[in-house]
């Protein structure tokens, strides 16, 4: 998967990882079979947790998980969903997600 942007007066003081966000929302727009879903937890009983985990086995739709921690509890949205698939493609080898920026 490559995405691709060109700066524009539009994106010019976005931050990457606001662009990165940006163009896999257009991404699934397009392809409606690429469905990504961010979900994060924080301040969630364990069993709590593990039971909708359990439930989100199930989803076909990548679905990107994270709790809040002290080393993300600052961290940008788009941030951590950056930081997320950069965890996901080293645990999947066959997802590669790259990302061509147009100056």
């Amino acid at each position: 998967l490559c995405l691709k942007a060109v700066v524009t007066a539009t994106n010019y003081n976005w931050t990457f990882e606001k662009l990165v966000l940006h163009l896999l929302e257009e991404y699934q727009k397009i392809n409606k079979s690429c469905r990504i879903a961010v979900v994060v937890f924080s301040n969630v009983a364990s069993l709590q947790m593990d039971q909708m985990l359990s439930k989100l086995k199930n989803n076909s739709t990548l679905c990107l998980k994270a709790v809040v921690t002290a080393t993300n509890y600052n961290w940008t949205f788009e941030k951590l969903v950056l930081h997320l698939l950069e965890e996901y493609q080293k645990i999947n080898k066959s997802c590669r997600i790259e990302v061509v920026i147009l100056v």
